[in-house]
Parts: C-alpha cells; structure tokens; sequence
C-alpha cells in the first residue's frame, strides 16, 4: 500500500485534453480522427477567450456527430487547433514519466467557477455558468459574498479530521477565497501562503524544506489580477502564455521533487475546464451531486442544470513516485465488464481521493461518492532511487510570435479598452495598461472576491472601502453601465446521437433579467486590479500573514 503523507493539487485554466495532448504523439493517446481537421498550430498566446459558458458549451457538444459544434462555431479556428510533438516539453515529459489521465473530464459542461467548486466541494451547488455582476450595494458582507455548500468543502472535512491544509497562491488572491468563510483566514492565519517562482527567498519553497508538515495542499497558479487582463499570469488562460505556464508548472514539480516530501507525496496536476478549445471524447453522464442550490441564483445566466453530465475532457497527471512509470487513466482504470461507460474521472475524484487517503468516510456529495478515486493507481511499492522521476525537466519552449491576425485582434481590443478608460476613469482610480481588455465573465467572480477583500481590509483599518469611496470607485460603480452580462446567449444546439445536446439543452430557460445593469467591464477590471494590489501590502490590525 502506497505510503502518502502529502497531497499536493495544482489546478491550471482553460485547456481541453486533445488542444494540449491529443496530437503530441504520446504512447497510450488515441489522437482524434483525421475525419474531425483538428491540426498543430495553436499560439502560444490569443488574443481573446473561444466561448465557453454554458450555452456556448451545449453548442461545442451538438451536432451530428456530437462535439461538431466545435469546428461550426465563431471560434472554430481557435477551437480546432493543437499543439502538436515536442510544443510543450514540460507536460509532454510529465506525462511520460508518471500517469496521465485520458479519461478525467471538467465536472459539469461550463466556465471555471463552477468547475473550480467541484474539486473543493465535489458540488457547485448548483452554480452553472460564471458569477454575476458586481453592485457597490451597502447591505453586502464578506459573509455574504462568500459561496457557500451545504456539505462544506474538503477544507472542512479535512480540518475536522485533524488534517492539516493550505493554500499557495501565485496571484495577489486565489480564486479559493470565493468560498464562505475564508477572507477572514487569508490575512489571519497559516492556511493561505504564496508562491513565487522568481523570488529568492519564495515561501513554497523555503516551507517544504522545513519539516513541511501539511496533509493537503492546493496550488493557484497567477491568473493575471495584478495586471488588470489576465494576459501576464501563468495559469495558460488562452490570453495568458503557454510557456509562463509550462515554467510555472515545472517550477511548482521540481520543488517538490528536490525537496525531503517527495519519497511520500503525490501531485495532481489538471485543468479546471477546457476553455473553448476541442476535444473528441463525448463527456459521458455523471451522477449529480444531490445537495441544496446554494449558489445557483449567483450565475450571470442560471440555466437549471441537472448536473447530470460531465464537461469536456481535460488532462490531469499523477504525478509521484509511487506512480507507475508512463501509464494512461484508460489503461490503469479499463472499462468494467457490462459497464454502460467508460471508468470517468472529474474533479470531484480529486475530494473523493483525498477522502480515502486520509480516512474521511462520509462523502460530501452523491457525485464524490459515486466517483472513482485515483488510488488504485499507485504502486505497492515506491520507485526505486534514480528512477523515481527526473530531478529537472526540461526547458519549455521560448514564447511563438502570435500570428498576424491575432496581434490586429489585440490591437483593436486596446484600442477599445483605451476608450473606455478614457470616458470611465476617474481620479485615484488605476487605470489598467493592458494590451487585451478582459470580459465581463473573465471578471466578475474575482470582483466578488476583490469586494470581499475590500471590504475586510476596511474593517481592519477601520476606513472606507475602495468600492464606496468617491475619490476611487464609488462614483464609478453608481454610474450606470453596459449591462452585467454582455455577451449574448448562443443558438440552440442541434441534438447529437443518443440526445446528448438536448439533454443539456433541455434544461437551459432563458431567464428574466438576463441583461441586468451593472458597472462597464472597465470599471469592474480595475477595481479587481487595485484591491489586489492593496492586498499585497495589507497588515491587519490583529496580526498578519
């Protein structure tokens, strides 16, 4: 039995699993068929996100044969292209060396923030597309801002255990401070650290070279706050830089590998969604979750969904010594014999796992219960020294210059962020030098987190927070704005075999209030921005990280 004292997760943005692997040549990997014009060439870098909240995702799913939307939609040319053998040496080496999954899909057909939630709470409850706009509204609270589970998340279940857990993160704030209850510990405790590869003296590393005694650690990559428009993070949203990603990731295995947790550790790396990007594999169905909707009136557009089928396919790696050498999820994990399905994964195997590893009985949720556990696929016996994965990976690839199309792309978008700034700002106000301006789906789940912040560090300092004051944001979010939501819902998807589109379909009413108004993306932008760089600095009065 493998001898685990340390779990490590590291969760990355917006990849499908054939966009990143499914061309690389890897041994094991069924590459897409030639029939579906999927080829090499994806940029390091776009200038713009392919769609991917919910209805866009029940068109990507649709068509005959299903997963045709992809190559019809706006974006086809973003979505049908990969990276093909030797683009990313970093992952390709991984996979290699240790497990990859080809058989672990996003938790529900949607954006981020629903899928984040299912790997801390195996639920959403019931959030299935991107949060909501942000309002300065008086009667809000860090308590009531926060996303909250019936069930709690594994960070309860964990704690109440005797287990111990943290959280480092590479941005200015981690995308985890949206659950309920944990602004307050992100100033005031030892549960949220960073982590920052370029800096000599980073706590990540200096912390797992000092008697590291943490069960459970999640790991953020940067998602760009600090620069207003997610294109200088390293979390490989399709703004941001396939290769900052690739050397973060290297960054996050080779400290763990050189450091004393590695003979009894394990790492699971994935990704939380596929980002518009294609993949093949038809999501199959998923046991829904069963817990109350706590949160499905925050979406920007509820769509009532049964929670009933997996998202797109997505790649996750195990990585550790006491994983087999160069295995796939389909080869350790075969289809059972009379099983209607494929032996799938999703992230709520990540809280099913950490459960079973660290003797946690009660699931959280039906969909962790019926999950299967990436247990069984460790070794009974560690890797022997010197073959129990490389010391250092090789160097990712320098950055590819983006294509004539995209560098007009991005032009015409700053100069359209420009306009706004220059009709929006006003003074005290950051205004955001970016050359990509963000959607409002981009941001306003991290606005809700900034407001949280915001409103925490006020009462800290016994001041005014930033989205009240009138020398800042207050004048700018009481002005009216472009409406919350500003991107218009897809077409129906026509229905594939066996109705896979129409069963997502099926439950997507449009609702009242869809256009509801809020403050412009601009102004939203930046106050994200200026809060995450006050929290930078933030010393609370009772003490500080």
């Amino acid at each position: 039995m493998a001898d685990i004292a340390h779990v490590f997760v590291l969760m990355m943005e917006n990849r499908s699993f054939d966009h990143l692997l499914g061309l690389a040549g890897l041994d094991g990997v069924t590459p897409p068929p030639g029939s579906w014009n999927f080829a090499t060439g994806a940029p390091d870098r776009l200038a713009s996100d392919p769609p991917h909240e919910f209805d866009d995702v029940a068109t990507q799913l649709g068509g005959t044969p299903p997963m045709s939307g992809f190559a019809s939609g706006a974006a086809a040319a973003l979505a049908m292209r990969g990276f093909g053998p030797g683009a990313l040496p970093v992952l390709t080496e991984l996979a290699q060396e240790f497990v990859l999954f080809d058989n672990w899909y996003s938790s529900m057909p949607g954006p981020t923030w629903p899928n984040r939630f299912f790997a801390h709470a195996a639920t959403s409850g019931g959030l299935d597309n991107s949060p909501g706009g942000l309002t300065s509204a008086a009667s809000e609270t860090v308590h009531s801002l926060g996303f909250s589970f019936e069930n709690g998340t594994l960070f309860d279940h964990l704690a109440a255990a005797g287990k111990k857990w943290r959280v480092y993160h590479a941005d200015a704030f981690p995308q985890v401070l949206a659950i309920r209850g944990l602004v307050d510990t992100f100033f005031n405790g030892d549960t949220f650290r960073t982590i920052s590869p370029k800096e000599a003296d980073d706590a990540f590393a200096r912390d797992l070279h000092d008697n590291y005694a943490i069960d459970y650690t999640f790991i953020e990559p940067d998602y760009g706050l600090l620069s207003g428009n997610f294109a200088q993070g390293n979390s490989q949203h399709p703004v941001g830089s396939m290769s900052a990603g690739e050397h973060f990731i290297q960054y996050v295995y080779e400290t763990i590998r050189n450091a004393p947790v590695w003979p009894r550790c394990a790492l699971l790396l994935t990704w939380d969604e596929h980002g518009g990007f294609f993949d093949h594999r038809v999501p199959p169905a998923a046991v829904p979750p069963g817990d109350a909707n706590t949160n499905a009136a925050r979406a920007a557009r509820p769509r009532n969904f049964a929670f009933d089928r997996l998202g797109v396919r997505v790649p996750a790696l195990l990585i550790s010594p006491w994983a087999p050498r160069g295995k796939t999820g389909s080869q350790l994990f075969p289809h059972a014999a009379g099983a209607a399905q494929e032996t799938a994964f999703d992230h709520a195997s990540i809280v099913r796992s950490v459960r079973e590893m660290f003797g946690i009985d009660k699931p959280l949720t039906q969909r962790d219960a019926a999950s299967p556990a990436w247990t069984a696929a460790f070794l009974d016996a560690c890797r022997p020294s010197g073959s129990d994965g490389p010391l250092t990976l090789g160097s990712p690839l320098a950055p590819a210059v983006a294509a004539a199309g995209a560098i007009a792309a991005a032009a015409a978008a700053t100069a359209s962020a420009a306009g706004a700034a220059a009709t929006t700002a006003q003074a005290g106000a950051p205004q955001r030098p970016a050359a990509i301006a963000p959607t409002a789906m981009q941001v306003n789940g991290f606005a809700t987190i900034a407001h949280a912040l915001d409103l925490q560090m006020a009462q800290d300092r016994g001041g005014m927070p930033a989205i009240r004051d009138q020398a800042l944001f207050g004048e700018r979010f009481q002005a009216p704005g472009a409406p919350a939501a500003a991107v218009a819902p897809a077409a129906a998807p026509a229905a594939g075999p066996g109705g896979q589109a129409a069963a997502i379909q099926a439950n997507t009413p449009a609702p009242a209030g869809d256009a509801a108004p809020g403050p412009d993306t601009q102004t939203i932008a930046d106050y994200v921005t200026y809060v995450a760089k006050l929290a930078q600095s933030h010393k609370p009065r009772r003490g500080h990280r």
